[in-house]
């Protein structure tokens, strides 16, 4: 390395660039002060047509990783990007290609961005940027207790949330707080490991500050004290959130064992996201803060009082609100208030359940009748530790599979409410599920034909049938299909693709394997008869339906299209086996032809087929 910087002070002596005045190598450096780099140098530039100092740290990875820029003298102040340390955040390195056989042109390059940075915060140019990075200053001048937050910032209302500690070890507290009146003890277990019913229960009023507040965030040298914290938030409140402040720091609290108080305050930023900070405050007037009255405890918020002392406490907000986990996923927020039911929870409806709890839909009802069996594992969603359980009175019992993924829905996806039916789908649409409440789409992956054909005829018996896709996967990794029917019209179903013709046996026209072959195995007898195909080919057709039904959900996808995906045949034909016509088509035949399938005299979606029954 020390080389590589020797080259770096060898070559800018020897060009005529003028961006560094000087370039002096560092002995003795302390590791700790310049970002871990053992290798540092001290340049003298140009600021504002002023000569400024600068040390640039090497790590060990230069030229592969980018400098480290540091303003060890507080030469420019309290500006944008700059840490307490006196770093400069000058840039993300993965948006940088770097080309490590000139590491000076790299060292120059990223120069100029820190010239830059630096004259767009002393002039005030990205002085918005503190409100953009205020999380950062107001955790990164200290170590600090993180407070979990399932907190909805497009709501602007100050209000009260539900607050919950307690104590890991001796030393550690985990705090969780959350909107109130939300079904989340199971998201709280699964997330942090906490039983809310074994915590203490404190107050935490959340402070959405007003659009357009600007405030500095704590350097780490001047942090805030009560009355500037105070002064901070009401100064930047709206009238109606101080009277809902009022409103609420005025109640009677029961069961507060906890005395401090918590707050989380908003900022708005750029683009409707909120900057959030957090405080703990306490150590003021025991005497003034409450008082006990029939066993009731009275608890005086500190902004209500004048405390002759009270210590703030920072907390880094950590969220867990599913707004913000699903924009972290490009987003799409649009499903958090939909309901997809799923009948099949085989290798495809497994994974389509998974997938769409993945993708934030609020409600997954699944249906199945079966249970999981140790052949299951290497093609179904759940692996082996879903298959048994122990019952006293049974011995080792087979997990129905309803239950299985109901169990590891609710531990990977908490925010996902799931409706397990033990039965058939048959029984399910008999039973009036779809009348009694609001289904958005219904995923049909049974994998029996006959019974398919019924629940079509049943589904378009309803008055309102929500949109419903059939999913199926065809033997030895032929291909897969994906058919949409209801979606905002009858006609095309799965029906259709039966097409009824006098002296001819029915057939599913979509097939890529020729009609009346024999594709099941038996490994042990009758009791073993499967159709062979791999948990890639289950998992292509559920995305490939997961992708459709999003749409759907969305308002993206119009009509009732027939998807197919093709894969390799030569297992297929090795096997002895044959593929129709339909096979040979291109992918893009496929896509122009997904309408053609309908039948223009089906008996259950066109008008003339179903006025002849």
């Amino acid at each position: 390395m020390l080389d590589t910087i020797n080259r770096i002070k060898n070559e800018l002596n020897a060009s005529e660039e003028n961006l560094i005045r000087s370039f002096n190598i560092l002995e003795n450096v302390d590791p700790a002060k310049y970002g871990y780099c053992t290798n540092v140098a001290e340049i003298e530039i140009e600021v504002n047509r002023k000569p400024a100092v600068l040390a640039v740290g090497f790590p060990d990875m230069f030229p592969n990783t980018l400098p480290k820029f540091f303003d060890v003298n507080n030469e420019f102040g309290h500006i944008p990007h700059k840490m307490p340390s006196g770093f400069l955040c000058f840039t993300r390195s993965e948006s940088l290609i770097i080309n490590t056989r000139y590491p000076v042109d790299i060292l120059l390059h990223c120069l100029k961005k820190v010239i830059c940075l630096i004259e767009d915060g002393i002039s005030g140019r990205n002085k918005q940027d503190f409100i953009e990075e205020f999380e950062v200053y107001w955790h990164k001048s200290e170590l600090l207790d993180d407070i979990h937050m399932h907190l909805d910032t497009d709501n602007k209302k100050l209000r009260e949330l539900d607050m919950w500690w307690n104590v890991i070890g001796e030393r550690f507290a985990v705090y969780v707080g959350a909107e109130k009146k939300q079904p989340l003890e199971n998201a709280i277990y699964q997330l942090f490991r906490m039983d809310i019913k074994k915590t203490v229960k404190a107050r935490c009023i959340y402070f959405p500050l007003q659009e357009g507040t600007f405030l500095m965030p704590p350097n780490g040298e001047e942090e805030w004290d009560f009355q500037t914290l105070k002064m901070n938030i009401f100064n930047n409140l709206s009238e109606q959130n101080k009277k809902e402040f009022s409103k609420i720091a005025r109640q009677k609290n029961k069961n507060i064992i906890d005395q401090t108080e918590y707050i989380v305050i908003g900022i708005p930023a750029k683009k409707g996201t909120m900057a959030l900070f957090g405080c703990a405050l306490n150590g003021h007037s025991a005497k003034s803060q409450h008082r006990k009255k029939n066993s009731v405890i009275q608890q005086v918020h500190p902004f209500l009082i004048k405390p002759k002392e009270t210590n703030i406490k920072k907390l880094n907000v950590e969220r867990w609100h599913p707004n913000f986990l699903l924009n972290r996923t490009g987003g799409n927020t649009g499903l958090k208030d939909k309901h997809v039911l799923i009948a099949g929870l085989g290798s495809i409806g497994s994974e389509v359940a998974m997938r769409f709890a993945k993708a934030g839909v609020k409600k997954l009802s699944l249906i199945d009748f079966d249970d999981m069996k140790i052949e299951n594992i290497h093609r179904h969603a759940i692996g082996s530790n879903g298959v048994y359980f122990p019952s006293k009175e049974y011995g080792l019992c087979n997990i129905a599979k309803v239950y299985a993924i109901e169990k590891e829905l609710k531990q990977k996806f908490p925010f996902t409410l799931v409706e397990p039916y033990r039965e058939s789908i048959k029984k399910t649409l008999e039973d009036g599920l779809l009348s009694k409440e609001k289904v958005d789409l219904v995923i049909i992956a049974i994998g029996s034909v006959n019974m398919e054909m019924t629940i079509n005829e049943l589904l378009h018996e309803e008055a309102s049938p929500p949109p419903t896709i059939y999913t199926w996967v065809e033997p030895l990794g032929i291909g897969g299909h994906t058919l949409v029917t209801l979606n905002s019209e009858k006609e095309g179903c799965y029906q259709c693709l039966f097409k009824e013709r006098e002296g001819e046996a029915l057939h599913n026209r979509s097939a890529f394997a020729e009609p009346f072959q024999e594709f099941s195995k038996a490994l042990t007898g009758c009791g073993s008869v499967f159709t062979p195909y791999s948990f890639l080919d289950s998992e292509r057709s559920a995305l490939m339906t997961v992708d459709a039904g999003i749409k759907i959900l969305m308002g993206q996808l119009k009509g009732n299209p027939l998807l197919s995906w093709k894969g390799e045949d030569s297992l297929f034909l090795n096997s002895g086996y044959k593929t129709t016509r339909r096979y040979t088509f291109s992918t893009e035949d496929l896509y122009n032809s997904r309408h053609l399938y309908k039948d223009d005299v089906c008996r259950v979606c066109s008008d003339v087929g179903s006025d002849s029954h």
